[in-house]
């Protein structure tokens, strides 16, 4: 976490920034809503991890605190790196951890197939964190893919010529492409284009075929 420490009218302006109500805030940031309120109110002290959770909520989704003061809405592209080597899949799987942290949050998935994940215990420690934070998980996979990985509820069966060739994933504020010859996983940080990525995403999940 970079930036100033928040502050309730900090808080405030961030919700209008990005049009969250203190309900919609006290969920992304594992909290109750009460918690929110009083903190917003500044009426009554709170517990410093109040401060921390709030503050990281709203930087996962777009916001920042600069240290000159104030609050912006981040458009732009914040960073660009990648993963490699053999244990590529291990490193992208402990971002994910990092960034998505409370249940009901979303990890969007388009695959070229559900085979090329490796069953290996980095993937038997993602599937359990899954389960276990009970997140929002959505995978898109090719019309004739049989491999099923999860629950089949989780997946929705689109036309091949409509999910492309590059398997990605979406979370938090992040689009990571999978590329999987090189053992690489290029993670871009874009709210504008992580948005449209997302976006795209949910019109093929409402056109896509439930798997029996």
């Amino acid at each position: 976490m970079k930036g100033s420490i928040i502050t309730p009218s900090l808080s405030r302006a961030a919700r209008g920034l990005i049009d969250w109500q203190q309900s919609e805030l006290a969920q992304h940031a594992g909290l109750s809503l009460t918690a929110v309120k009083n903190f917003e109110s500044g009426r009554k002290r709170v517990h410093a991890r109040t401060f921390t959770l709030i503050q990281s909520a709203f930087e996962s989704h777009g916001v920042e605190f600069p240290s000159s003061g104030g609050v912006r809405q981040i458009e732009d592209v914040v960073s660009v790196y990648r993963f490699t080597g053999t244990d590529f899949i291990t490193k992208w799987n402990e971002d994910i951890y990092a960034n998505v942290r409370h249940p009901g949050e979303e990890v969007l998935t388009a695959s070229v197939s559900e085979a090329v994940w490796p069953d290996n215990e980095a993937s038997r420690v993602y599937y359990e964190w899954r389960e276990r934070l009970k997140i929002d998980s959505k995978y898109l996979v090719p019309e004739g893919d049989t491999t099923f990985k999860g629950p089949l509820k989780i997946y929705r069966l689109v036309p091949p010529e409509m999910l492309g060739r590059i398997t990605y994933g979406i979370y938090a504020d992040r689009i990571a492409f999978v590329l999987w010859k090189k053992r690489q996983v290029v993670i871009l940080r874009s709210k504008n284009v992580v948005d449209t990525f997302r976006s795209q995403f949910h019109y093929l999940w409402r056109l896509g075929k439930k798997p029996v």
